[in-house]
């Protein structure tokens, strides 16, 4: 039996979803394809439009065979924790294959990325500290660094998910060296506004902020637009403001990747800023990007802290919240093959700190609804295993 994982969001699933699953098929010959899948909120430090259970019966419905949880431990985080939080779960469970989008579908591109970035030369340390010196984003200082030692044209590595790519493959060469690699090039533009049949999760989420809701459900695969439509859903202003606010100047030092005196601004700038928007172009500047505060108040918000992810470098278990019903070979195969524990019940991780941080991420996740019943506490326990 060959099996292939997928790490995502699918924050909405969409048509290019359905397509990398297809393709995951097609290019491995795998008799089922597993995901493992953010839950609430994103990588971005954005609540999640659709509730993780809907995702999963769209993803469900469309390809996949199981899907498995990314805890907000991993990711609610760096673009390298992300990915080393989702190859170790997927590696965990026994995936002979790793499929992942990409501007650039260049195999050989992406190793020579990963194993630099893993024996990182002298050069490329000394230009990243010089272009950060210049006030770069440690992102784009070492996509320039990288472009610069490997004569790649410039910008090339200042796309999203060819950056996701390269940690992908570090973490597999790091943890599972015998893990099989496959790049799927993605159609469309990461962050386009079409809404054509291949748009941008973004462009869908922008449809549907805007009451553009027809338009953005043309680009879901139509067996999954029975769970695509996204509940209105207030900011998370009044909340983040308040936790920020009544953290002393130590607590927000202890947030996970605050350094350089970031929690100075912040201290004092929460205390001025209307709100998270506000807060975030207040904050924002040469050297910190947008995605990184975002991340940063969405830490503070969840009450994640550095100590925390330190004390958790690798996720602990691997829970799975959904399976196609004729999956049972498979699932049977995976308890097989799995080194890390398989829980399917959220009682069955009661007392693990780490599953503790997620349903504090859906309780707050939760009152961001007007909805009585999406606004109750404690839903990882009382919302059903999805099966289709």
């Amino acid at each position: 039996m060959k099996i292939a994982g997928i790490i995502a969001e699918y924050n909405p699933f969409h048509n290019g979803h359905a397509w990398h699953i297809q393709e995951t098929r097609r290019l491995t010959g795998c008799d089922y394809v597993v995901v493992c899948m953010a839950g609430h909120f994103t990588q971005r430090g954005e609540p999640a439009i659709l509730s993780k259970w809907n995702r999963v019966r769209m993803a469900l419905n469309c390809g996949a065979d199981a899907v498995f949880e990314l805890p907000a431990m991993f990711a609610v985080r760096t673009a390298d924790a992300f990915a080393r939080g989702g190859v170790s779960i997927l590696g965990g469970i026994g995936m002979d294959v790793l499929s992942f989008g990409s501007e650039k579908a260049d195999l050989g591109l992406i190793e020579r990325l990963a194993q630099v970035k893993q024996n990182e030369p002298t050069e490329v340390s000394e230009t990243v500290k010089y272009n950060m010196g210049k006030g770069m984003p440690h992102v784009r200082a070492r996509g320039e660094a990288l472009e610069r030692y490997l004569g790649l044209p410039e910008g090339l590595l200042n796309q999203p998910n060819l950056i996701l790519a390269t940690e992908y493959a570090k973490a597999v060469h790091e943890q599972f060296p015998d893990m099989a690699l496959c790049a799927v090039r993605r159609i469309g533009d990461y962050n386009g506004d079409d809404l054509g049949e291949y748009a941008s999760a973004s462009a869908l989420r922008r449809a549907f902020a805007k009451g553009e809701a027809q338009a953005a459900i043309e680009a879901i695969p139509k067996t999954a637009r029975a769970f695509a439509t996204p509940d209105a859903m207030h900011p998370m202003d009044d909340m983040l403001m308040l936790r920020l606010r009544e953290m002393p100047l130590e607590a927000l030092a202890g947030l996970p990747d605050v350094r350089e005196g970031l929690e100075h601004r912040l201290y004092r700038l929460c205390r001025e800023a209307s709100g998270r928007e506000a807060l975030l172009e207040a904050l924002k500047c040469k050297r910190y990007t947008w995605a990184r505060l975002s991340r940063l108040l969405t830490h503070a918000l969840l009450g994640m802290t550095q100590d925390e992810v330190n004390d958790h470098p690798m996720p602990t278990y691997a829970r799975l919240i959904g399976a196609r019903r004729d999956a049972g070979p498979l699932l049977g195969e995976l308890d097989r093959r799995a080194t890390l524990p398989i829980a399917s019940s959220a009682a069955q991780l009661r007392e693990d700190a780490c599953f503790a941080l997620e349903c504090r991420a859906t309780d707050i996740w939760s009152l961001l609804h007007d909805d009585a019943s999406q606004r109750l506490a404690g839903r990882e326990f009382t919302e059903k295993f999805v099966r289709i």
